[in-house]
């Protein structure tokens, strides 16, 4: 082939990072450049992806920026690349490749000869695409047989451990003991009702990050409660593989006889019925989220009934005119087949559920079980403040051996600036470390009556405030229903009443 000169990009692509090393790459680019000056060929960009699969071009940012480049530059005219299966080891997803460049004039071009833009090359095309897929579902299959062999064996079968495990060189999971008190902080809190905000508060006070040295999030303190490893099971090939279009649906789960699940197969780090206990809670919160309904969501959906035939009462919100402060008032019209109850102000609403429950769970009989189950939940905070001082104080000893060390060499008459340099980069370590300690003992704590004044003091304001998840739960546990006529009455779990004269009680 005899060309003018005419612009073009390379592209070179590599599956495992083992290849890195080795003369993969190179001969990639090698070829492709030579292939270029035979061919009159000016490179005007390279793209490239390390370690990256050829069924999917979603995680491929070379590839990804190559095709937006395309579409900026149309002075560019060919891609070049080693083998098409740089590109793609799916056919469909090849031949798709082709036709959509082949029509705005861009040809691919191999450094074995093929063009994609003589129709005399696309029979070797077909054949070459259809190679490299069947090749990649070889590939994989032999890859899935490895570990079903690890999966039998019950062996880390690749990825980064859970969180509080390591890969011990049997490549078996152990329990991390640096991080395992944040593992149980997680499900203890999520357990007791705390949010996900809370949680990640109480991890970043203590000085825990994720195994990437980030800050938790949602979605990685999610993932730790959903992951039944914790609780001891081991399970592998749980999620279904990649379908035809090699798109990936997570939530949905292969067939039990593809599984492998084996019920202590893995160091529990939390227990059974703690485990269990949150997936209740997590599958809860997951419908009461469904019904959320933005600004017309009401936590007490569901709750709401007719006092005179007990039916679920059907509600809609409205708002009136304004209140004294020109501000509009939010209500809820309900209705029900055998009459029409009056409309119910939010606010007061909520202030008959928020002030009974106040005062029912702060009443001067609770006070005592209050405070002993307040400080048994801190006690079980101050042991994991301990091992966190633990750890601190074995890092500065550590840190002080070093500094000992380099001022022995200092007082040898051997007064290297760089020594000097070291010497008071670890002094600041130390201060580093012991303001870090004092903080740790600082956050220890031991409630109180007057904590608990506190705390019944803004209880009402959040609970009226505050609509997640955290909220949501309490609700759910402490309410049984509120019945609706021409007066309000909410009926608490164990027949607790508040009724309107009750509520008057309440009210400071």
């Amino acid at each position: 082939m005899n060309y003018s000169i005419e612009n073009g990009y390379e592209y070179k692509r590599i599956s495992f990072p083992n290849q890195i090393g080795n003369n993969s790459f190179n001969a990639q680019d090698d070829a492709i450049q030579q292939y270029a000056r035979e061919h009159n060929i000016k490179i005007i960009g390279s793209y490239e992806d390390v370690a990256k699969s050829g069924t999917s071009v979603i995680h491929r940012p070379g590839y990804q920026k190559m095709m937006n480049d395309l579409e900026k530059h149309p002075e560019v005219k060919y891609i070049i690349v080693h083998n098409l299966d740089r590109l793609h080891r799916n056919a469909r997803e090849q031949l798709n490749m082709i036709y959509e460049l082949k029509a705005k004039g861009i040809g691919i071009l191999t450094t074995s000869g093929l063009n994609t833009l003589d129709e005399d090359c696309m029979s070797d095309i077909l054949d070459e695409a259809a190679d490299a897929e069947k090749y990649s579902r070889r590939l994989s299959k032999e890859t899935m047989k490895g570990l079903k062999v690890n999966a039998e064996k019950m062996l880390h079968n690749g990825g980064t451990p859970p969180y509080g495990y390591v890969v011990g060189p049997d490549k078996k999971l152990y329990i991390d003991l640096a991080k395992e008190p944040a593992v149980k902080a997680i499900f203890e809190k999520y357990a007791a009702g705390l949010s996900y905000d809370k949680i990640i508060e109480w991890l970043d006070d203590n000085g825990y990050k994720t195994a990437k040295g980030e800050t938790f999030g949602k979605t990685s303190i999610k993932s730790i409660l959903e992951n039944e490893k914790y609780c001891g099971n081991y399970f592998w090939n749980k999620r279904s593989g990649k379908d035809f279009r090699c798109m990936r649906n997570s939530h949905k789960l292969k067939d039990e006889s593809e599984r492998y699940h084996v019920i202590g197969g893995v160091p529990a780090i939390v227990s059974e019925e703690l485990f269990n206990k949150v997936q209740e809670r997590l599958s809860d919160n997951k419908s009461k989220i469904r019904n959320h309904n933005g600004k017309n969501f009401y936590p007490m959906n569901g709750k709401i009934f007719c006092s005179k035939c007990g039916k679920p009462l059907k509600g809609k919100v409205q708002y009136s005119k304004t209140n004294k402060n020109g501000e509009p008032v939010k209500q809820y019209k309900f209705s029900c087949d055998c009459f029409t109850p009056k409309t119910v102000n939010e606010k007061y609403l909520d202030d008959m559920i928020a002030y009974g429950l106040r005062e029912c769970i702060f009443s001067p009989v609770n006070i005592e079980e209050l405070l002993q189950r307040l400080n048994v939940y801190s006690e079980a905070q101050n042991e994991a403040i301990d091992l966190q001082i633990t750890l601190l104080n074995a890092e500065k000893a550590d840190v002080e051996k070093r500094r000992k060390n380099l001022m022995d060499v200092v007082a040898r008459g051997e007064s290297i600036p760089s020594i000097i340099t070291e010497i008071s980069s670890m002094d600041e370590q130390i201060e580093k470390i012991n303001h870090r300690i004092e903080e740790y003992e600082a956050s220890k704590k031991v409630f109180t009556s007057d904590d608990l004044c506190f705390i019944k003091g803004m209880f009402t304001d959040y609970v009226r405030e505050e609509c997640n998840e955290t909220t949501l739960a309490f609700l759910d546990d402490t309410v049984d229903r509120v019945e609706i006529s021409d007066t309000v009455d909410v009926k608490l779990k164990k027949n607790i009443k508040v009724d309107r004269d009750t509520k008057k009680i309440f009210t400071e």
